[in-house]
């Protein structure tokens, strides 16, 4: 059986995991998609913001040594130490454009490698407009530091009235750098608080969004939960006050489900043990009755041999009434041996009930019942008509199919009418894969209406004139009812019998 149970659990634990992954690997990718983020500022903008910041220090103390070249050009005839200082600052302002220079070549060389490995749409914009700035400030230092440099030059010849001319025009190219590379730093460093600000957006909606989808997940998980517990609840409270009626002795006890619930598989071994547990007590119910009723029919021939013994005793052998009690002697030992012996099969038969079920072919047992009774056979000179077609074999424990037809035959042997032949017909039906066993005799018959109940009890006999136990019907009834079968009787006086045994329940 498909442990439904099971199969459910393991469905929503399923689907709550899925739940969970496809939350997690949400919040990853936003979490790649931030760093990312983070990332190409920490790689492109902040080193760029770095390197336009140290040009533009450079850049200011090019500025300042330039401002004291021309200074110290001035006091050439005042000071003698004038001369020394313009070649300081002359140098410094040669060194410092030079750095100016490499530092503007290294600036670009870091934006041609940023938009190569940039994907982001946003940073490739940036890096061109940064790109296109670079290009310009370049051309714009190269132009000042040359004007610059034709100015120092002429201040190192003392021409200082030409120099002091063009060294407007340097100051105005130095400024329009500088605002120039102020511009671009200012730029840049928006752009990385925008980009910066755009991450923290991100992010914080990211946090939103597993926060919504965590809410969401864990509400579809509770209400999986709930539902589950619920389908599970309800049948196992049936189950407990079902158990609870069995305890106080209610054995017709039953729960009853929808086919698709999850717990059918629970509840299907709860009706199995309540209906072994019925099955048991009317056993126990039966066996109860049976043992009355065995000492009911034992006391009688036990006190009517007592007093035949005891005549036995007061009569003396040779007189004419001696043989007469000897003989009721012996029929009466017979009588209670027949009946013990009878004991035995029931005892036997109880024993065997948890045989195993085997496929048996029905032809085969007919065969073996047959040459058990051979001779009753030959002597009640009796015909038999078959007709196993319908159903030739069948899975159930051999001993118990050859007790039941074997006690139908000597029934219908024993009592034959001796007004006319015996004529036994036996066949097989299936319906709804309950197979039924059809035995029909056309001996002395009784009257099924009044006598249906009676003939299934211990003991029972409708005729005296043969010998019998009683019991051939209860054995009968005793296995058909461990099979969940049942033995339906259609007889009038005269007119024979006829006993349709379903040999099991229907599927």
């Amino acid at each position: 059986m498909k442990n439904k149970v099971r199969d459910t659990i393991l469905k929503r634990s399923s689907f709550i995991i899925l739940m969970l992954l496809i939350l997690s690997a949400f919040a990853l990718l936003r979490m790649l998609a931030t760093h990312q983020d983070i990332d190409d500022v920490a790689r492109i903008d902040l080193p760029l913001v770095e390197i336009l910041t140290q040009i533009e220090t450079n850049q200011l103390e090019q500025s300042i040594n330039f401002e004291r070249a021309i200074r110290y050009a001035e006091e050439f005839d005042k000071n003698q130490f004038a001369e020394e200082h313009f070649v300081r600052a002359d140098s410094t302002f040669r060194y410092l454009a030079a750095l100016v220079d490499q530092d503007l070549l290294d600036a670009d060389e870091q934006v041609q490698q940023a938009l190569k490995n940039t994907t982001s749409s946003s940073q490739l914009s940036k890096l061109k407009t940064l790109e296109v700035a670079l290009k310009k400030l370049e051309s714009e230092h190269t132009s000042y530091e040359k004007h610059a440099i034709e100015v120092l030059e002429l201040l190192e010849q003392r021409d200082l009235e030409t120099a002091m001319l063009k060294s407007e025009k340097v100051e105005s190219e130095e400024n329009e750098f500088n605002g120039q590379i102020e511009g671009v730093l200012m730029r840049l460093e928006m752009f990385t608080e925008a980009q910066v600000e755009s991450v923290e957006q991100e992010e914080e909606m990211s946090m939103q969004w597993i926060v919504v989808l965590t809410i969401f997940f864990t509400t579809l998980s509770l209400v999986a939960v709930y539902t589950f517990s619920y389908k599970i609840w309800v049948p196992l409270e049936q189950i407990r006050k079902g158990a609870e009626r069995l305890g106080a002795g209610n054995l017709d006890t039953r729960i009853q489900l929808k086919p698709e619930s999850i717990t059918e598989d629970l509840v299907d071994a709860f009706n199995n043990m309540a209906d072994r547990l019925q099955d048991a007590q009317e056993e126990i119910e039966r066996f109860t009755h049976f043992s009355y009723s065995t000492a009911h029919d034992l006391k009688a021939p036990v006190n009517n041999m007592k007093s035949l013994i005891e005549m036995l005793e007061n009569t003396k052998m040779g007189d004419n009434s001696y043989d007469t009690v000897l003989k009721n002697v012996k029929r009466s030992a017979e009588q209670l041996s027949m009946t013990v012996n009878a004991l035995n099969d029931v005892n036997h038969l109880r024993a065997s009930l948890n045989q195993d079920p085997q496929l048996v072919s029905f032809d085969k047992v007919l065969a073996e019942v047959a040459q058990g009774m051979l001779q009753d056979i030959k002597d009640s000179n009796a015909t038999f008509k078959k007709d196993f077609s319908a159903c030739k074999q069948i899975n159930y424990p051999p001993l118990h199919l050859k007790s039941i037809m074997q006690n139908l035959l000597t029934n219908a042997v024993k009592y034959k009418n001796p007004e006319k032949p015996l004529v036994i017909e036996l066949k097989t039906e299936v319906n709804k894969g309950r197979v039924s066993l059809i035995v029909k005799d056309s001996g002395l018959g009784f009257d099924a209406v009044k006598y249906q109940k009676e003939i299934m009890k211990p003991f029972v006999r409708l005729h005296s004139h043969v010998n019998g136990s009683g019991l051939g019907m209860y054995i009968i009834s005793t296995i058909l009812s461990y099979h969940h079968g049942e033995l339906l009787v259609d007889s009038r006086p005269k007119q024979g019998a006829k006993f349709t045994v379903h040999l099991n329940e229907m599927d």
